[in-house]
This record gives C-alpha cells, structure tokens and sequence, in this order.
C-alpha cells in the first residue's frame, strides 16, 4: 500500500470518528473548541458573558389556513436563527411567497396538490406570507431560536390540592451545569418535575431521567441504575416543566439525570432531600 493510499484510509477513518461523536458534544461545542466527547469539561453555556444560550429548537409561530388565495403576517423573533413554513394542500397547485421589510415578494416554494412541503428562510420581524392556491391548504410557521425556554409552573402545581415533594440542585457530571430541580405531586396524584434557572452545555440528543440512584457521579453509575425516561429536554438553558410516566412512584425518583444518548454519558444530575 502506498503512503498516498495510507494517508487517505486515516483521514476517512477520523472523519467517520468526528461524524459518529458531534452528536450531544462529541466533536465540537457550539462556539467551541474541539473536545473528546468522555472527558470532563469546564465550559458552560454563557460563560463568555451575556445572557446565556441555549441548543437552538424550534417553536411554534403560528398556524394558517384556507382554500384559494389568501395573505397573512406573521412576526418572527429578531433573534431568531431562522424560520421555516411547512404546507399541504388538497387539490390544484399551492405557491408560498414572503415579504419583509423592504425586500419585494419572493416565492419560496410551489408543488403539485394534493401533496405537502417544507421552505426555510433567514428573515426576522413582520414578514408578510402569500398563498396563491386552488384548494384546500394548510401551513405551519416555526421559528429556530437558541434563547432560553421561559415555561411558567403548570396550572395544577399550584392546586391546594398539589404538593412540593422534594427538590435539589444540578451538578455537572460531564458538562459543567446548574439550576434547581422541583417534584411535584398533582392533585390527581400523577408526578410532574420543573426545573428552574436550568442550564448545561448546548447540544442536541439530550434526555430527561430519573433514577432511584441517590446522587449518581459518573456516566456509569447514572446509567446502571434502573433509571426511566421522562422525555427528550426540551432545551439546554431556562424554566421547564414535565410529567413523568403514570404510575411512577414518588419513592423511586431520588434523582434526575440529563443524558446524551448518542454518545452516552450524563451531562448533569440533581440529587433530591425530601
């Protein structure tokens, strides 16, 4: 084999390397540098100053629809990264057009009906949409943001009826994090979780669980224990509310852990004192 061969084999191989680990931090953090995804770091969102950010996630805008032609305005966040419009139509042909600002009326997608589609764009504020259509239609409008989530409690946390049954502090474990973690007994006896003032390294492919580990240090301890999975996080940086599964008993849940199931180690952890 040639030099030439060898050195091209490497690089294929450390390209499916970095591939394989950029899920949940594994090659590069976001504004960061290159890390290896299973060593402890010390860098956390918002460190370099400002408000913190969090893994960008997509939110709701609005939801539009009609059959035949129609104009709508929506206001997209000016911090927004960027803004998407899914459709789909019934019968004859739909067009989608936008406008902001200054800018003149530009299509951003057409199709056949019945069918469905997706058009992204980078505009932010008012932004005038356009439908030319001949049937049905229907359009979703998001918007990518990376600010933090502001969930208020749930109605029912604050029922007479509901109870604080325990809360604790986060820690890091391989991602430096932080943030206060809340169990609720609702009045209907099902068990929610709000985490407030939550933030951990921005990244994707990260999970909520709890576990009945009293206060797990590493990776393995967290994952060896029978642990259950609430939901996916709904984002790395703000106040955020969740429902465990029914049935989950209180005296089970002694801890919560935020997993990277990509790579497979625990980003943070938050011990539980009743």
């Amino acid at each position: 084999m040639s030099r030439r061969s060898a050195r091209a084999i490497v690089v294929a191989v450390a390209s499916v390397a970095v591939l394989v680990l950029s899920g949940c931090g594994g090659a590069r953090e976001r504004e960061g540098p290159r890390i290896d995804a299973f060593s402890q770091v010390e860098q956390r969102a918002g460190a370099r100053g400002g408000p913190p950010r969090a893994a960008p996630r997509w939110e709701r805008v609005g939801k539009l629809a009609g059959s035949g032609p129609a104009s709508e305005r929506v206001s997209i966040a000016g911090g927004a990264i960027q803004w998407r419009g899914r459709w789909r139509c019934r019968s004859g042909s739909f067009r989608l057009f936008a406008a902001s600002g200054s800018t003149g009326r530009r299509l951003l997608k057409q199709g056949r009906c019945p069918g469905r589609g997706e058009a992204q764009s980078i505009g932010t504020g008012g932004v005038r949409l356009s439908v030319e259509a001949s049937g049905p239609w229907q359009l979703q409008v998001d918007q990518q943001i990376d600010t933090p989530i502001a969930e208020r409690p749930l109605p029912a946390m604050r029922s007479p009826a509901a109870r604080l049954l325990a809360r604790g502090a986060f820690y890091g474990i391989e991602r430096m994090s932080r943030g206060q973690v809340q169990l609720h007994r609702l009045a209907g006896g099902r068990l929610a979780l709000r985490l407030e003032g939550f933030e951990t390294s921005p990244n994707t492919g990260l999970f909520v669980w709890t576990s009945p580990a009293a206060r797990p240090r590493t990776s393995r301890q967290a994952f060896r224990a029978p642990h259950s999975t609430v939901a996916a996080l709904k984002s790395t940086a703000g106040s955020q509310n969740y429902l465990l599964p029914r049935g989950t008993s209180a005296r089970e849940v002694r801890s919560v852990v935020i997993w990277c199931e990509p790579v497979r180690i625990a980003y943070a952890a938050a011990a539980l004192a009743r």
